[in-house]
């Protein structure tokens, strides 16, 4: 079972720069927050200017990935989500932690990651809002730092797939719970990826066996959101190992 920590308050943790030690380093902070709470992000993340690559996300950014799939509500008109994204060695898998964000969880950003050729790598998303935020655009902030410390960048496609992904995850967690949501959504995928299925039939049949093994009963809307992702992410060349191990190790 994946896991998730969500913590509720910013807690400054001075040693997180030692778990992520070594590596290509890169934040992200979100483009609205003041300067002190910039400084708190950092804080919390254990590093220091000079230390770590900074990038700037903006809401026309996390509006290029979520536009017509994320409603205005969890788009917004500013960014508050921030990030920190350490590339790691393959088979390393994947290390995620959330903080303060509301919507998303760990395991909802683990999954996507991997959808958008993300496997390996450790990873905070956070915002240091004490009330929280929904953390649709942690995402995109997570792959732009991504291709910053790797300089290679990630496939447009499976970015817009994992984005998707997110906010169908998320919506669907509002129903049926955050964990039930990811469970489902991700043994659909690999499942999809593993029998490289790609008949809408079978895909539709796919997501029924799934929802079926977790007592999920989706809404025609839900049923054909999600057959929709799915037929998209069959056209795309998922290594299932890679996935399955990436996954394993969250």
């Amino acid at each position: 079972r994946i896991s998730t920590l969500l913590i509720c308050g910013i807690i400054i943790l001075g040693n997180i720069s030692t778990v992520y030690a070594d590596g290509a380093n890169v934040v992200t902070l979100g483009t609205n927050l003041s300067s002190e709470q910039k400084q708190i992000v950092l804080d919390y993340f254990g590093v220091k200017e000079n230390e770590v690559v900074i990038l700037e996300v903006n809401n026309q950014e996390e509006r290029k990935y979520l536009e017509g799939v994320a409603t205005e509500a969890q788009l917004g008109t500013r960014t508050y989500s921030c990030a920190y994204v350490q590339p790691t060695s393959k088979g390393n898998g994947l290390n995620v932690k959330t903080v303060n964000l509301t919507y998303v969880t760990s395991s909802m950003i683990a999954s996507t990651l991997t959808t958008c050729g993300i496997t390996d790598a450790n990873v905070i998303a956070m915002t240091p809002i004490s009330g929280g935020v929904s953390g649709t655009g942690a995402l995109t902030g997570i792959m732009k730092a991504f291709e910053d410390a790797t300089g290679e960048p990630l496939d447009e496609t499976k970015k817009e797939i994992a984005s998707e992904e997110l906010v169908i995850t998320g919506d669907l967690g509002e129903d049926i719970g955050q964990d039930k949501a990811t469970g489902v959504i991700n043994d659909i995928k690999t499942e999809i990826i593993k029998n490289n299925t790609q008949d809408t039939i079978q895909i539709a049949d796919t997501i029924n066996n799934v929802t079926n093994n977790y007592n999920v009963t989706l809404t025609p809307e839900q049923q054909q959101q999600l057959e929709n992702l799915m037929a998209k992410v069959s056209e795309q060349d998922y290594d299932y190992k890679e996935m399955k191990d990436a996954l394993n190790s969250v």
